[in-house]
């Protein structure tokens, strides 16, 4: 197998980074952009959600009924609120993951799995300092709202290759990687601690990505 055909897939919030409630703020902003409805969205758990889920919600709680020109309005807005929030509040990239990155970006392609619509995860990775070692090829929020079949749309769009890693902290990543027969890798940066990850019944856990000696030997770099 060639370099170019090996993917680790990554989600991006809880593994490799820490938005500090921008997202949040950004979330909140956009949807009282959208339909002139100021909310508290502070019962959301965002942990393993997709963006088109978490609208969706919002909206029943709102009593709205689906309106695809409104969630576009939605969606529109998201990104360049996200973008302020960012300036004024720039995300904390967890331990090890620079350092992770560069060593195994000489070796694998580096795609995303993540509940973020596209455009809001290149912002986050931007912002973030860790954009340059992705490629544009993942799946995301605005897919689909189930983190199984943006796997699969990922997958899809590297050109179904074998082999391949999907890092993530939350269950729901494990089960995205399980049923598209990638290899799930847990990471210990979010809200779920590793024997509930390994429970879960994730390939490898690590506790951090400067605790990461067991995946770079799976990854053989």
């Amino acid at each position: 197998m060639s370099v170019g055909d090996r993917y680790i897939f990554c989600d991006i919030d809880g593994t490799l980074l820490y938005a500090r409630g921008a997202g949040r703020d950004a979330f909140a902003a956009a949807f009282e952009s959208a339909f002139n409805i100021p909310i508290d969205i502070s019962h959301i758990n965002f942990a393993g959600a997709t963006d088109i889920r978490v609208l969706a919600q919002l909206m029943r709680e709102q009593q709205i009924a689906p309106d695809p020109a409104l969630e576009q309005g939605f969606f529109d807005c998201l990104p360049p609120l996200l973008d302020r929030f960012l300036v004024e509040q720039p995300p904390t990239v967890f331990p090890g993951v620079g350092t992770f990155l560069e060593k195994v970006s000489n070796h694998w392609k580096l795609g995303l799995v993540t509940g973020n619509i596209r455009s809001c995860a290149y912002i986050k990775l931007r912002h973030a300092g860790i954009g340059p070692y992705f490629s544009d090829i993942g799946g995301f929020g605005d897919d689909d709202g189930d983190r199984a079949r943006m796997a699969a749309l990922a997958l899809e769009r590297a050109g179904n290759p074998s082999g391949s890693f999907l890092l993530g902290d939350t269950p729901s990543d494990i089960h995205a990687a399980r049923v598209n027969g990638i290899t799930s890798v847990a990471v210990c940066n979010g809200q779920f601690d590793r024997a509930t990850l390994t429970a879960e019944g994730a390939d490898i856990v690590v506790d951090s990505f400067e605790d990461a000696d067991e995946l770079f030997q799976a990854l053989e770099v």
